[in-house]
């Protein structure tokens, strides 16, 4: 009898070694040490967990094991703004597949919306308090998919003025930002993840070896502001009155006699960064079927090597909808230019092709362009949607770049800048050639 016993525990635990384990949790303890085997299927039962649960001091979500299924639908996770200053959901495994759940900072007051910025700012302890500038969901490992995950991330300092007073080493008052998902490997992939950026930071963002990212079927979503509410901040601790209702680091904006960039009263501005941005990456990234709407900017992704975007969608964005690397690949995707144009070419980036759907803009605000195509050697076709055309738009697509074919298939007007030349223009709307163009009407 026991030699029976024996063999059906060899062969158990042999079958086991081949086809991986079922295991079953129901708190976050157990949870991380079941995600750091390898070889299993790991169900989190459903209900709502807080990262308060952990017994120990640190309290991270660690995928450190490899070829998992995990499942969280059903899931829910509460991080409290101002538990933790780091991410605190890591993926550093590899070939693990994470099905659902939903991921929410909360403010410890219950708030969920920022209605008052000067109360806010000034609470760094329990509402403004960042991650420097880290993402709540750090993905360190190899070919994971995160599929059907919301996440709503909450919780930076500034907050409320954009990119105004600075983004980087250069600002005016110190920054402790908070992003959505950051990649910093190969082959990874998003499908179907909401982000709801109500922090300034980016939404979803590559560095460093992040080659083969695909992120597809994902919203990100943030907020936007009337420039003219900054001059409702009158505490002498509020950030407008600190610098006289000037923003000292802003570009954007003409500059005062003083040296200093006035806040306008008739803007728009978004509290977080960009939607889908790519940073220094010589791989490829594929963005397909996404939308982000309400961000600084849209899909950015001229910082990085080959990408290609596919069927997305950006509006209310208010740098720029879409910018590609050199080479880069754009088709069926489609834009408004509200409070930004719908695309420009960062650092010249040359050598794109592109499809671009103009969505109607009755709403623009401000004095840019509805396109700014730098660079060279672009294939570009626009298109815009059935329906009447915007009432009284003079924004045209204006041209500084060389050698490019453009097909106009809309009544938009475009402006080739003086100093222009060898480009190929075909266009319905009117275009006005300050340089040494070829140009010819076009139909629809």
């Amino acid at each position: 009898m026991n030699y029976f016993f024996t063999i059906s525990i060899f062969v158990m635990t042999a079958l086991t070694e081949v086809f991986g384990a079922r295991i079953s949790v129901d708190s976050l303890d157990d949870f991380n040490e079941a995600i750091a085997k390898s070889g299993n299927t790991i169900r989190l039962m459903p209900g709502e967990y807080d990262l308060k649960d952990f017994s120990g001091r640190k309290r991270v979500i660690d995928f450190s094991g490899s070829d998992n299924k995990i499942d969280l639908r059903g899931v829910y996770v509460n991080a409290t703004v101002g538990l933790v200053n780091y991410s605190y959901v890591t993926i550093t495994g590899d070939n693990n597949s994470i099905l659902g759940g939903e991921i929410e900072d909360t403010y410890s007051n219950g708030m969920q919306r920022v209605e008052d910025f000067s109360v806010y700012n000034k609470d760094k302890r329990n509402q403004a308090y960042g991650l420097r500038g880290a993402a709540v969901i750090s993905i360190l490992g190899q070919h994971n998919t995160v599929k059907s995950l919301k996440l709503t991330v909450r919780g930076s300092w500034p907050y409320g003025y954009g990119s105004f007073y600075g983004i980087g080493a250069h600002n005016t008052f110190g920054l402790n930002k908070r992003c959505g998902i950051v990649i910093k490997e190969l082959g990874n992939t998003l499908d179907d993840v909401e982000v709801q950026m109500r922090a300034f930071g980016h939404g979803i963002y590559m560095q460093g070896d992040a080659d083969k990212t695909v992120i597809k079927n994902c919203l990100v979503e943030g907020r936007l502001r009337k420039t003219a509410e900054l001059y409702e901040e009158v505490d002498p601790e509020d950030l407008p009155m600190r610098t006289n209702y000037y923003f000292p680091n802003q570009r954007d904006y003409k500059m005062s006699s003083s040296g200093k960039y006035p806040i306008p009263k008739d803007k728009v501005h978004a509290l977080s960064e960009d939607g889908i941005r790519m940073y220094d990456i010589r791989g490829s990234v594929t963005v397909e079927n996404c939308t982000v709407k309400k961000m600084r900017g849209g899909i950015r992704l001229y910082l990085g090597g080959p990408a290609t975007v596919k069927d997305c969608t950006v509006y209310y964005c208010e740098y720029t909808g879409y910018n590609l690397p050199k080479g880069g690949k754009l088709t069926e995707s489609e834009g408004d230019f509200n409070f930004g144009p719908l695309s420009d070419y960062r650092m010249r980036r040359s050598s794109t092709k592109a499809e671009f759907t103009i969505l109607r803009s009755p709403h623009a605000i401000g004095d840019h362009n509805l396109m700014d195509i730098q660079g060279n050697n672009h294939r570009i076709t626009l298109k815009r949607k059935p329906g009447d055309l915007d009432k009284k738009e003079e924004r045209a697509i204006h041209v500084t770049g060389n050698d490019s074919t453009i097909i106009n298939k809309t009544e938009y007007g475009i402006v080739l800048a003086e100093g222009t030349k060898g480009n190929k223009v075909t266009s319905y709307g009117p275009v006005t050639d300050h340089g040494d163009n070829e140009v010819e009407k076009g139909g629809r």
